[in-house]
């Protein structure tokens, strides 16, 4: 990935199998976990990386003074290498929280950035951020949907659409426009003042597949006989009365539902097919194989502030592919102005890449093979 421009902010999305696996003994960082913060992270430069599976860097209620001295250093290492601030979530039923990692500078964080965000199997990071040059703050969730109760993902999802409540579409600045645009980005910087609406970034893995028009990867066929794990297929599946399955699609749903965008479903309709290469599931067959259900959801007006989606390889060290977002500092902080930049309609009113234009077989192979177009 080419060098990140002073224009550009790079936010990623990563879910690194079980942070790398346990210490091997107590102080000793665990290879992988090392290998993932040297060879991946710390190359792209990041400004916000959302981690769905913070393990052996939080602690349970009642976990031993060891436990929690190894939890912490988990966390402090991450920071470390990135040079960045970290938050956790709260540990839930699973064993694996969610975190969030920002860069100051960046990004603005106060005292109260981060929001407790409780009920569900496992608890979003959630972050009220802002960025230089724009009041409205950015509501930011980090989450990791259940992977075992498919009729628990829709309730975890409409709780997050608590946040997506904030971002209030159909607000504008008041008073004349023109007026309202000689007010100096610098003074707009200064004043905490929450002019009533936010942005709202939702990223993290759904453990659902995306709706299906327009994806280029499609959803499995759960009655190939390569698929073999019938517990997986129960989790990401419906039984139909005519002896099909339909693939979950509730979260994309609701996501789609709240006037919420894909950023990689906008990046692909802007040219970048491979943004919607699968992030999960190619080495798992028996599973369904390829599947992209680690997902960054964006309010639609910032959204047209994104320039870039990549998907960049994991083999060898997490079952999930990193998803980076870029988007212009410039174009973002003018969504969050909301003076040039009016919402997008609702996804289902203006489709992203609908099926007639869909590539072809041979294009979409391509993609997901990584590969260059040809000349």
């Amino acid at each position: 990935m080419k060098s990140k421009k002073d224009d550009t902010l790079r936010l990623a999305l990563a879910n690194v199998e079980r942070n790398g696996g346990p210490e091997l003994e107590p102080g000793v960082l665990p290879p992988t976990f090392c290998q993932v913060h040297t060879e991946v992270f710390v190359p792209l430069e990041l400004d916000l990386l959302g981690m769905t599976e913070l393990t052996y860097a939080q602690f349970h209620p009642g976990a031993s003074p060891e436990e929690v001295k190894a939890a912490n250093r988990r966390f402090d290492a991450t920071q470390q290498y990135l040079k960045m601030v970290g938050f956790r979530a709260e540990m839930g039923l699973g064993n694996n929280p969610t975190g969030c990692f920002v860069r100051p500078g960046s990004f603005i964080t106060g005292a109260d950035a981060q929001r407790p965000f409780r009920g569900v199997r496992t608890p979003p990071t959630v972050l009220a951020l802002r960025v230089p040059g724009a009041a409205a703050p950015i509501h930011v969730g980090t989450f990791h949907h259940s992977f075992n109760a498919p009729t628990s993902r829709p309730d975890e999802a409409f709780k997050l659409t608590s946040l997506v409540d904030k971002v209030k579409a159909d607000r504008l600045p008041s008073g004349d426009a023109a007026e309202d645009s000689a007010t100096p980005l610098d003074a707009l910087a200064a004043d905490p003042a929450d002019p009533g609406w936010a942005g709202c970034w939702l990223l993290g893995d759904t453990n659902e597949n995306p709706e299906e028009e327009g994806e280029l990867v499609p959803h499995p066929d759960w009655t190939a006989p390569e698929v073999t794990d019938d517990v997986h297929r129960m989790h990401r599946a419906k039984l139909q009365p005519d002896g099909s399955w339909r693939s979950y699609t509730d979260v994309d749903e609701i996501m789609h539902g709240c006037r919420m965008y894909d950023a990689a479903r906008w990046a692909a309709h802007h040219g970048q097919l491979a943004a919607l290469a699968p992030t999960a599931g190619r080495a798992r067959p028996d599973q369904g194989g390829p599947t992209r259900i680690d997902r960054f959801y964006m309010d639609a007006f910032t959204v047209q502030a994104v320039e870039a989606v990549h998907i960049i390889p994991m083999d060898g060290l997490s079952d999930h592919d990193v998803v980076v977002v870029e988007v212009s500092k410039r174009k973002l902080v003018e969504a969050l102005l909301r003076r040039t930049v009016v919402s997008l309609p609702g996804w289902r009113t203006r489709p992203l890449l609908p099926r007639v234009i869909t590539p072809s077989r041979a294009e979409m192979m391509r993609v997901l093979a990584r590969e260059a177009p040809a000349a």
